[in-house]
């Protein structure tokens, strides 16, 4: 597990139609509205989605019926308790027949080395993104799939290095028949630490222009549970 993960995310905005009708749950000691829906395209992903009882967008998402479909954004779990992929919606809105949109975009440090494909078209990675839940630090693996040069950026970044990707979500199955999700990039970034800057108020009474004031902070939580 990467301590230095503080800030990451993974958030999706996303077209589905709803399996069941939303009902009351309770998840990491919270009331929530959830129920399981399919990503819309030839290759649907299946996502549990959660939303916050008490809020609007809960009592707006308890008219929803089986079938309807949303457009929905919110902050995406990897295997939670539950073992599902878990979307915590934070808004949504009605969409219509053959409406597609699947963006996702997940910052967080890469772990291992790259994968070539049998082809030698593309390449996997593992990347490390961490979430907290009860004061818990816990890490969600993303497999990425990069072609081109994404592919190249994937296999030259060194491990540990923080990144950030925009991609699309898509469910694979591995060789014991069990789904999982990768994220196949659409571009990436790699986001190295700066060094040696210039200070501009050098000379000067002014604080807070050094360099490691241009270095990010960890002091903000991304504690997904509240």
């Amino acid at each position: 597990m990467y301590s230095s993960c503080s800030d990451t995310l993974a958030y999706s905005t996303i077209a589905v139609a709803l399996g069941t009708t939303p009902g009351p749950s309770v998840a990491n000691g919270k009331e929530v509205l959830e129920c399981y829906a399919n990503t819309t395209g030839t290759e649907p992903v299946t996502l549990l989605l959660r939303v916050r009882n008490g809020s609007a967008a809960a009592a707006a998402f308890a008219t929803k019926a089986s079938g309807s479909q949303l457009i929905v954004s919110g902050d995406l779990i990897l295997n939670d308790a539950t073992g599902a992929s878990v979307l915590f919606v934070s808004m949504f809105c009605d969409a219509f027949e053959k409406q597609f949109i699947n963006e996702t975009i997940v910052v967080g440090r890469l772990s291992g080395e790259a994968k070539s494909s049998p082809t030698q078209k593309s390449v996997s990675r593992s990347l490390a993104v961490n979430r907290y839940q009860n004061n818990e630090e816990i890490t969600d693996w993303f497999r990425l799939r990069g072609f081109g040069f994404v592919m190249e950026k994937l296999t030259k970044a060194p491990k540990g290095a923080l990144v950030s990707v925009h991609g699309c979500l898509e469910q694979r199955t591995n060789k014991e028949g069990h789904p999982y999700l990768e994220l196949k990039c659409r571009s990436l970034r790699v986001h190295n630490k700066p060094k040696g800057q210039a200070d501009p108020a050098a000379g000067t009474s002014a604080s807070g222009y050094d360099s490691e004031s241009f270095n990010g902070s960890s002091d903000m939580s991304t504690d997904w549970s509240n």
